[in-house]
């Protein structure tokens, strides 16, 4: 490569970083098309998810879960997980639920989304900066998760689980 050729490399490679760090997106995020990170990027579909909070083991969303998690290989995420049957609100109004129904999705629900990044490929660790959540205390928090793919399948740790202690999720790979 010229010279000049590497002067426009490096100038390409400046001007999107500062885009990234215009537009928010963690600067890793830019290197994610590549090893772990592009493993891990897709849509993926719960299976099952539990907690354990001091030794005791807790189907936090019930049995048989719904969710969703979509990573982008621009390092943006969304995840969803929720109760396998949430009670539909008696007014057909969301707005309008009563105090029963709001604990139930309160707590039969939760949803997050922000941006990722890959922190190591070798210890398959990934951050993520939580823009806004559905569990509001984790709005502006950056989380550490691991997550370990076997062919359509990823095993994801969290050890600040919503509802304290780890969460252990079992995703698969949607078709």
């Amino acid at each position: 490569m010229t010279a000049s050729g590497r002067g426009e490399a490096v100038l390409r490679l400046c001007r999107g970083l500062a885009l990234a760090m215009v537009l928010g997106v963690p600067a890793v995020a830019l290197g994610q098309a590549g090893g772990f990170g592009k493993e891990i990027q897709g849509t993926w579909l719960l299976v099952s998810q539990y907690g354990v909070a001091d030794g005791v083991r807790t189907d936090v969303f019930g049995t048989n879960p719904r969710g969703m998690m979509v990573l982008t290989p621009d390092g943006r995420f969304i995840m969803t997980l929720m109760r396998a049957k949430l009670p539909p609100f008696a007014s057909n109004n969301r707005a309008k639920g009563t105090a029963e129904e709001n604990q139930a999705v309160a707590q039969g629900s939760v949803a997050y989304f922000g941006t990722y990044a890959v922190l190591s490929d070798k210890d398959k660790t990934v951050s993520l900066r939580i823009e806004g959540s559905t569990f509001p205390n984790w709005d502006g928090q950056e989380q550490k998760r691991v997550m370990a793919v076997t062919g359509d399948e990823m095993n994801v740790t969290n050890p600040t689980a919503a509802v304290g202690g780890t969460s252990y999720v079992v995703w698969k790979r949607a078709k």
